[in-house]
């Protein structure tokens, strides 16, 4: 049964040094002794608080960690150019700082490339891989629409993009509530604005669209991308695939073609839903979660 979305983040704090900076991130759990971590990881230009409403259902099978990523949310912001590379350096020492082992990853937006790079290259510290709303191989142009086509070519120019997620703070203005189906609260809102002030604050939101891999350019993400692909293609960890009506980066084609290659993968519809669906669906995506770890362990 659904219950009413809460815009209540109640968890305690925690900042950890990471290079040249912290990171803040939540750590709950309900165990003595939790021997999974379900590690969450958010994507552009939200935070930790978008895993509010699920935490609560995996907390009683394991420590719950969500962070928010180098730039984002209560995290620093290093001087730095908040590449790919950049959020994969960070991420990467945060889960070493921590010495995480047994992980399950629940991942969404760029959470799920940072993370499934992780996965590739320390397969012996990852339990399970939950994704949503993510993607897992390079990106091609002609699956966007029209308008989102017209959209990401304007934040991916270096001068607009600065313009446009800088000064006007178009991402999180007009993108962020255009991909949810329900209104945010003020104070839902103000969670996710109150990191980016300034336009200086913005920088990682500026940059993160410019970073997205797509096929054909010849780019080290793109490569990045194409390699955790085929690490994907080949692993047999247990793997959760959560979609919504109609999804954005995740459809129908990319759903077929998953099924078709991933290796011990499980689906759930979890409702109508458009990009971060974790606002409109939390109650399905934590009740599919549990489902799936206590079918699988």
């Amino acid at each position: 049964m659904s219950n009413p979305i809460s815009e209540k983040f109640p968890f305690q704090s925690h900042y950890i040094g990471v290079e040249n900076t912290n990171i803040h991130f939540v750590d709950e759990t309900t165990k003595e002794k939790a021997d999974t971590v379900f590690l969450f990881v958010h994507g552009n230009p939200t935070s930790s608080y978008l895993w509010r409403n699920i935490i609560p259902y995996t907390i009683p099978y394991g420590r719950c960690i969500a962070l928010d990523l180098v730039g984002f949310g209560k995290s620093g912001k290093p001087d730095i150019e908040y590449t790919f590379q950049d959020n994969i350096k960070y991420f990467n020492s945060f889960v070493s700082k921590l010495n995480l082992t047994n992980i399950i990853l629940v991942v969404h937006d760029w959470g799920g490339a940072i993370g499934f790079n992780y996965a590739k290259y320390h397969p012996e510290n990852i339990k399970g891989i939950v994704f949503m709303e993510t993607f897992c191989k390079p990106m091609e142009w002609k699956d966007l629409d029209i308008l989102t086509r017209f959209v990401f070519k304007k934040f991916r120019d270096n001068k607009t993009g600065q313009k446009w997620n800088g000064k006007y703070n178009a991402f999180l203005r007009f993108i962020l509530p255009m991909s949810i189906n329900r209104k945010l609260t003020e104070k839902e809102k103000l969670y996710y604005f109150s990191p980016f002030k300034t336009i200086a604050d913005r920088k990682p939101i500026i940059k993160f669209p410019q970073e997205l891999p797509f096929k054909g350019e010849g780019t080290l993400n793109e490569s990045i991308a194409e390699d955790y692909f085929n690490w994907l293609k080949k692993s047999s960890i247990p793997k959760l695939l959560l979609y919504a009506n109609p999804g954005v980066q995740i459809q129908s084609k990319e759903i077929d073609l998953y099924k078709s290659v991933f290796k011990n993968l499980t689906t759930a519809f979890i409702g109508n839903g458009k990009h971060y669906i974790q606002e409109d669906q939390p109650d399905k995506i934590g009740e599919a979660i549990e489902q799936w770890y206590l079918l699988n362990w």
